[in-house]
């Protein structure tokens, strides 16, 4: 059985003094070392949403949080009226160029027609309601589980957070992410995620993956195939799925993530594969 995650009955306050926070920052959640944060515009139950998912999702790993405590990441958490360029982390932010890595093959060959005609503010409000990184960041409707928004059928949250979780296993576990490279370039020999977004970089494998993991992802579906929850994810990609138990454990419910085998993960687009197996417009494999 994974660990329980003791309760935490702190609840919401100021943010400490210690962190040096912009004051921008009105609202604080401990999720056992790694703070949360927010402007006064977030209702107080999603910061405890987000501590209570972060929390879950280092139970069975005290080697990454203590790693993601001594590196002094944390959550920000964006109210339905901010953009990703309010938080003040993120202002200064510019707008990717032709040749950044994160781009999509279609991103790329529509980019002069796309970002190129937008200002950094306008493409990063428009791209992101969630970041991962040192800081993570996601959005209260999508916390929430706002109907008709955004994201809505998948926990963006659970996502950009394991962005973080695999940046401290580079730290903690280099033979974990070596492993875990095999099993992406297995994946992509093997078409296993054509057209997904899983396909696209090894970041996203792991991101995808686990959201999977949690049954908390939309739907992957194919003329032949349906990956939608954790049994699917095993039987369809079985290397990843080891991956992802040792850093899980057998958790595969986050009680707070609202998007919990929610009926809205099937409201996903088709892949049309070709004949060879390949996907047709295909913007990640």
């Amino acid at each position: 059985m994974a660990p329980v995650v003791p309760p935490d009955v702190a609840g919401v306050s100021a943010p400490p003094a210690r962190l040096h926070l912009d004051p921008f920052y009105t609202k604080y959640a401990d999720a056992q070392g790694i703070p949360v944060t927010s402007s006064s515009l977030v209702p107080d139950e999603a910061l405890l949403a987000t501590r209570d998912i972060v929390n879950a999702m280092l139970a069975h790993r005290p080697d990454v949080r203590d790693e993601l405590v001594r590196q002094g990441a944390r959550v920000g958490v964006m109210a339905v009226s901010e953009g990703t360029m309010d938080l003040p982390e993120q202002r200064d932010w510019k707008k990717p160029a032709i040749d950044d890595p994160r781009l999509t093959k279609c991103e790329v060959r529509d980019y002069a027609k796309t970002i190129a005609l937008m200002t950094d503010r306008e493409y990063w409000n428009a791209r992101s309601r969630g970041m991962g990184g040192l800081f993570t960041t996601g959005a209260e409707e999508n916390i929430m589980g706002v109907p008709k928004t955004r994201y809505f059928g998948e926990n963006i949250m659970v996502h950009e957070f394991s962005h973080n979780i695999m940046w401290a296993l580079r730290t903690t576990d280099p033979a974990l992410i070596a492993r875990l490279e095999k099993a992406y370039a297995h994946a992509r020999e093997k078409r296993l995620w054509q057209g997904a977004y899983m396909a696209n970089t090894l970041e996203e494998y792991w991101a995808e993956g686990t959201q999977f993991w949690f049954n908390s992802n939309k739907a992957y579906i194919t003329d032949t195939l349906t990956v939608v929850n954790a049994q699917d994810l095993q039987a369809h990609d079985p290397e990843i799925y080891a991956l992802l138990a040792e850093v899980y454990g057998d958790n595969h419910h986050i009680k707070a993530d609202v998007f919990y085998m929610h009926a809205a993960r099937m409201d996903s687009a088709r892949v049309s594969l070709d004949a060879s197996g390949k996907a047709k417009n295909d913007c990640y494999s």
